[in-house]
């Protein structure tokens, strides 16, 4: 489970673009009293479904990386100045994450479908 503000840090998206998310139910969360909670899938599955548009960056640099899932989706992890990853689909920004958290997002995208890799150069 992760917090709002860790939610915003991953989209991309504004605190009360995630709040109003929440509250709609276009991301699925948990209300414990006044604080939201949301499982790192959901934030995931969003990203995957290409739901949350940023304009951080309007170019993404060659990828390190890329997968290409068997919905035809093209995912590209490339490097960023602050040593973080950026994260895109089909070409458009989705989140910059910790390198540490690119395990769990390779997990996510390969679990229970097709999916090919190309690295950097070939």
């Amino acid at each position: 489970m992760i917090s709002p503000d860790k939610a915003v840090e991953l989209l991309g998206l504004r605190p009360r673009t995630i709040r109003a998310w929440l509250q709609s139910g276009k991301l699925s969360g948990i209300k414990l009293g006044p604080i939201w909670r949301i499982r790192k899938e959901d934030i995931d599955r969003l990203l995957l479904a290409g739901g949350a548009p940023s304009p951080k960056l309007n170019r993404i640099p060659e990828p390190l990386f890329r997968l290409v899932l068997e919905d035809g989706r093209a995912v590209s992890v490339v490097d960023s100045t602050e040593g973080l990853l950026v994260v895109a689909v089909n070409g458009k920004y989705r989140a910059t994450i910790q390198p540490t958290e690119l395990l769990d997002l390779l997990r996510a995208l390969i679990r229970g479908g097709k999916v090919t890799a190309e690295l950097a150069g070939g």
